[in-house]
């Protein structure tokens, strides 16, 4: 399925309200389908491996934009990267509760993670392997609390993730009027780092300053987190 029919796609998921969102957005006669299709086009996607090609491709840029940087001799280059749906991705859980928000699918997406059971995204894990390769530091950014981090370590560590240089995740009754991601990076900027591209799967990850070249992979669950 080709990326902007699965964007419609989403756009139903989230006006029927099996995904959260902001918004509500108008929809034609010929766009609308049932739950039902939709949640198949999801799963088609990903499981066709479209989705997996569409990272690929997107990632591949970031390898491309490391590249110039070692090229023109950046000092202290560094990159950026979401470890929920960049790194690990929640896919299966979120499809074993058919994609739903309720409490019931958080509950059972909560103990994934502390399982350490969440499923490695390829084509990222070979980018990590690439910029690590070419000894740029990559600093991983996870939205899930300070107390999870020991599983979201061993889950990085049994996809066959090392060499990262630091995980920062979410403190406790963090502000909700700042942008976690955009504040890490603004503290490695300090630090004397020059983030040269960041890559996560929803706008916030990527806006705000200190950003580099901003890559977001396809969201194909959920609107927010």
């Amino acid at each position: 399925m080709k990326l902007k029919q699965f964007c419609i796609c989403l756009i139903l998921l989230c006006g029927s309200g099996c995904v959260a969102a902001k918004t509500h957005v108008a929809k034609t006669a010929e766009m609308m389908i049932s739950l039902p299709q939709a949640r198949e086009q999801v799963i088609n996607y990903h499981e066709s491996g479209q989705y997996a090609a569409d990272v690929a491709s997107l990632t591949e840029s970031v390898g491309e934009t490391s590249l110039k940087a070692i090229r023109e001799k950046v000092k202290f280059p560094a990159v950026v990267m979401v470890v929920e749906d960049v790194l690990l991705s929640t896919y299966n859980a979120r499809k074993k509760q058919i994609f739903s928000v309720n409490s019931a699918a958080m509950i059972d997406l909560e103990n994934q993670v502390i399982l350490s059971a969440l499923s490695p995204i390829k084509p990222s894990i070979h980018l990590l392997d690439i910029l690590l390769q070419r000894k740029i530091p990559v600093f991983l950014v996870s939205y899930r609390p300070e107390s999870l981090r020991v599983p979201v370590i061993d889950n990085l560590s049994k996809a066959g993730m090392s060499g990262w240089s630091k995980l920062f995740m979410k403190p406790p009754n963090y502000p909700e009027n700042k942008n976690f991601c955009e504040e890490v990076r603004k503290g490695l900027q300090v630090t004397g780092y020059n983030i040269i591209a960041t890559v996560g799967v929803l706008p916030e990850d990527v806006s705000g300053e200190f950003a580099g070249k901003t890559v977001l992979l396809p969201n194909y669950i959920y609107s927010e987190r």
